[in-house]
């Protein structure tokens, strides 16, 4: 008996659970983004940026105010607490939001563990390809995932840039965010506290479910590569969906997509082409083709760049992303050429191997199971 009182108590808990106090992690322009608008939707809101890359937020330190524009909320949010104090930014979180690259996912996770408090909650905005599974490696690694539940998006909230050292312009708030909790018998609870503020958030099965949706593999990296040569060559004078997305590189995109949705289909999860989910999350209008969607979206049409092949559009994701996705594919008897055609010509544009310095499937915690040992780990998590 007392034992069905004290869970109870708990399940009573969790039912009340309120979020007031938001912890930011990063100082990126969805950071500054997430920030801005949650400070205007009445949260408490503490931004946190590492030493190292000070110059991010070295005059929202003096205002403490980021300014929005844009759709939605728009104004002056002045940001509750801006530091480069880890701990302290931690300390009273009720939930931490990391905005940061995907290939900054496990130095996040490394950087947070001797702080993490045994209930702690952390959404990953977005979660990129894999990255609950990263975090949650690293943390399981060092002793400090009791407990710890960990949600992420398939996407940023927004479409958005800086448009100076304290403001941003919000081109877009996202019409879907696709949303799971590692692990996923946590699901209904990290979606009922994160749909309070983002209600466009649509919870899918798990996070490798939110991984395979992340759109960026698919629309960044191909046009990258087959654009290359203009790239390095006008130094930022180009526009990389209006310009480098012809209906022969859309093409390519397309046979990516379909590798992916392949995988997809491997582990029982809805299929939703790249057209589609595009025009879903608001990015572009109804269209045929997916070279007609990128053709005709005002969101991405203004967008340029990349300036240089340094640019996260081949550089990260290249290697968090489309080798993640291979990998994965290998697991379940997927062939993927294209992908792998894009990720082998990256690797010698940056004269790196990806295919060594790339996440893989142990890279997040899922070597040596078959599709059905992942489902089942992805539902339980570590024992």
């Amino acid at each position: 008996m007392e034992d069905k009182c004290v869970i109870l108590i708990n399940i009573f808990k969790e039912a009340l659970y309120m979020v007031k106090k938001i912890t930011i992690i990063g100082g990126g322009n969805g950071a500054f983004a997430v920030a801005g608008d949650l400070t205007l939707a009445g949260y408490e809101i503490t931004l946190y940026e590492d030493e190292r890359f000070k110059e991010n937020i070295e005059e929202l330190l003096k205002t403490q105010t980021i300014t929005l524009t844009g759709v939605g909320k728009t104004g002056e949010a002045k940001i509750h607490k801006v530091t480069m104090d880890l701990q302290e930014a931690l300390l009273e979180a009720d939930l931490i939001m990391p905005v940061v690259p995907a290939y900054a996912l496990k130095n996040f996770a490394e950087k947070i563990a001797p702080y993490i408090k045994r209930g702690d909650k952390i959404v990953l905005t977005p979660g990129s390809t894999g990255g609950a599974l990263i975090v949650s490696k690293v943390l399981n690694e060092k002793g400090k995932l009791d407990e710890v539940k960990i949600a992420e998006m398939h996407t940023l909230p927004y479409a958005c840039r800086k448009t100076g050292p304290t403001s941003v312009n919000i081109l877009l708030e996202c019409g879907k965010l696709y949303f799971a909790a590692f692990p996923a018998k946590y699901n209904q609870e990290m979606y009922d506290i994160v749909k309070e503020f983002y209600p466009a958030v649509e919870l899918v099965n798990d996070v490798l479910e939110t991984a395979l949706n992340n759109g960026n593999p698919v629309s960044h990296p191909a046009p990258v590569v087959l654009n290359a040569g203009k790239i390095e060559y006008y130094k930022g004078e180009h526009y990389h969906y209006k310009e480098g997305i012809t209906p022969s590189v859309a093409r390519v995109n397309e046979k990516i997509d379909i590798e992916r949705q392949e995988i997809c289909k491997k582990f029982g999860y809805k299929i939703v082409d790249a057209k589609d989910r595009l025009f879903l999350m608001g990015y572009v209008p109804k269209r045929e083709t997916l070279y007609e969607c990128y053709r005709d979206s005002k969101v991405f049409s203004p967008l340029k760049g990349p300036k240089d092949l340094n640019d996260r559009y081949l550089t990260e994701d290249t290697p968090c992303s489309l080798v993640a996705l291979s990998s994965i594919a290998d697991i379940v008897g997927v062939e993927t050429p294209v992908m792998d055609s894009v990720i082998t010509l990256a690797s010698a544009l940056k004269d790196e191997n990806y295919w060594k310095t790339g996440n893989t499937v142990e890279s997040l915690g899922l070597s040596g199971m078959n599709a059905e040992e992942i489902k089942d780990f992805l539902q339980e998590g570590y024992k």
